[in-house]
């Protein structure tokens, strides 16, 4: 009997600690969608500010096809009689590829150099026939939002637009360019929204595990003081709290949110959130998880006994 209701009690604490948890990451979720006075910076996605490999081959291979496009198009099937000034055509490429590497560290730096250099090549002479610096210019267009703050997103989608302007020789040819480089752009901005919420997700786990882990060594340690028969350390100043404040207390180990708290208690949830955050700063606590752990301790709550909230 006497170990099924340990186990009983050591569910039941696991249970409020995890939801208590829970409780703490849904607060500060809150308050990191809610804070205007910028004291909680909001998580945004952050890529890897330094080229990777991948980056390096596309640049090196995009390069690779502009200049054999230029001095050898017979070697590729669909490219025709470069027409136009082969040395304009091949420094003006070079600049449309060669930066690429760079796409990630700066994304709008690399996207003006990309397409400025389109701009200036057709100015000068004739551009070829090939596809590779369209390529070129389609990757740079979805860096340029896919690897953006959301302020340097828009920027660069600006860039797109006069850059298209100025390269467009009719109607047809700007519209079915804005088209095409306008999908690149929105494509990366999808892509950086969809990051930054995989990247939110995956930090709040970390810190639900790192949590848990915390109150897991704090169960042990109680636990092996409990069976060595040593007196747990309950807060002192547990009895400078008043009997509403004891009462929310108990409620937090139990695992309720403050909107069952506030329902339970038939107070409104801001006065459950003040009573929460005056109990956290009386007993010197950091989080609700602490606040589960030093109610179990200090005999305030016992898991096998229901509370009472009359």
């Amino acid at each position: 009997m006497r170990s099924d209701v340990q186990h009983r009690s050591a569910r039941g604490l696991s249970a409020s600690l995890h939801r208590a948890v829970l409780a703490d990451l849904a607060l500060e979720s809150d308050a990191r969608r809610h804070s205007h006075l910028g004291t909680v910076p909001p998580m945004r996605w952050m890529p890897d500010p330094r080229p990777t490999t991948v980056d390096i081959v596309v640049a090196a291979a995009l390069t690779l096809a502009t200049q054999v496009e230029i001095w050898a198009p017979g070697l590729l099937p669909g490219v025709g009689e470069v027409t136009g000034s082969r040395p304009v055509l091949s420094v003006t490429t070079l600049a449309m590829t060669l930066p690429l590497a760079l796409r990630r560290p700066a994304p709008v730096a690399v996207l003006v150099v990309v397409f400025g250099a389109a701009v200036v090549q057709s100015w000068l002479t004739t551009p070829t026939e090939g596809l590779s610096t369209l390529t070129a210019m389609l990757v740079a267009a979805y860096s340029s939002s896919a690897f953006a703050g959301a302020a340097r997103a828009a920027l660069s989608a600006a860039t797109i637009l006069v850059a298209v302007a100025l390269l467009a020789r009719a109607e047809g040819d700007g519209a079915f360019m804005a088209i095409v480089y306008g999908s690149a752009w929105l494509m990366g901005f999808a892509v950086a929204q969809r990051s930054g919420q995989l990247q939110r997700v995956a930090g709040d786990n970390r810190d639900l595990a790192q949590r848990l882990a915390e109150a897991t060594a704090l169960l042990a340690e109680a636990e092996r003081r409990r069976a060595a028969g040593t007196p747990a350390p309950a807060p002192s100043d547990l009895a400078g709290l008043t009997s509403r404040e004891l009462e929310v207390a108990r409620a937090i180990a139990t695992g309720m949110s403050n909107a069952e708290i506030a329902d339970a208690l038939v107070i409104s949830e801001w006065t459950v959130k003040t009573h929460v955050a005056s109990i956290l700063r009386k007993l010197g606590l950091r989080d609700r998880t602490q606040v589960v752990v030093a109610a179990y301790e200090s005999g305030l709550v016992r898991p096998d006994v229901p509370p009472d909230m009359s």
